[in-house]
């Protein structure tokens, strides 16, 4: 079980450094302007799989801070290339703001019990419990 843990955290942040390298590169070929970049690669694609990732996560009952792996990913990425390579992937405001939009959507999937509520299936009690023994 714990190999399996393991995969799945080590498989999610590989996934989220190729998905943070790969993104920006692949919006930049000159076919979105700049807001629009924005909006659709770190809104969408990204919050996308923001909640995604809080719903598996959820699903297969991994750990809590697992919902950080791709915020940390995407803003450290990020830092690299403008510290290492002398410019961003993207803009350093918009990825710092970003990476807590991420946490922000993955804790939402996180902590959504899903509609499995058992009160669909209880049984009403009209008068409260007098009569049940």
């Amino acid at each position: 079980m714990a190999k399996l843990i393991t995969k799945r955290y080590l498989t999610w942040f590989i996934l989220s450094i190729l998905l943070s390298i790969l993104g920006p590169f692949v919006f930049r070929l000159n076919f979105l302007d700049g807001s629009r970049r924005i909006i659709w690669l770190l809104g969408i694609i990204y919050g996308g799989f923001s909640l995604y990732g809080g719903y598996r996560f959820r699903q297969f009952g991994l750990k809590f801070w697992g919902i950080f792996i791709f915020p940390v990913t995407f803003s450290a990425v990020n830092l690299f290339f403008k510290l290492v390579l002398g410019g961003a992937l993207v803009s350093s405001n918009y990825a710092y703001f970003f990476a807590i939009f991420y946490v922000v959507l993955g804790l939402f999937t996180f902590m959504n019990n899903g509609g499995s509520s058992d009160l669909e299936k209880q049984i009403p009690v009209d008068d409260g419990f007098k009569g049940v023994k």
